[in-house]
């Protein structure tokens, strides 16, 4: 049996939170990568940019280095995980007293593995 190809892309350091991104990433779980792309094209969500990007990186990377079209691919799997929280900032709205007035910017890693369909 011939090794399976496993193609790898990712995004760390996402200026979104992870809820956020897990959210469009479920809606297109289950879809191959080019249908993926065209989804998360007209999706009105914010968090559809980075995850598009990370699916046409992982396109790019099949055509490049395997050369195998991107009709051929499967999702192995998606997954968002949290990154480091940010610095804390000031938010005087709500008052500087203890932890009421601090926010936090959450950060995301995205890793997406493809595999080529069997036979192919």
């Amino acid at each position: 049996m011939a090794d399976k190809k496993i193609i790898i892309a990712r995004a760390k350091f996402v200026r979104t939170s992870s809820r956020k991104l897990r959210l469009v990433a479920d809606s297109v779980r289950g879809l191959r990568p080019d249908k993926a792309v065209e989804y998360l094209m007209v999706t009105s969500k914010r968090a559809a940019t980075p995850l598009m990007q990370v699916f046409q990186q992982g396109i790019a990377n099949a055509k490049n280095n395997f050369q195998v079209s991107p009709g051929d691919l499967i999702v192995e799997s998606l997954q968002i995980e949290e990154g480091p929280r940010g610095p804390k900032r000031m938010d005087k709205s709500h008052g500087a007293r203890f932890d009421r007035g601090l926010k936090r910017r959450r950060m995301a890693h995205i890793y997406l593995k493809l595999s080529v369909k069997e036979g192919k």
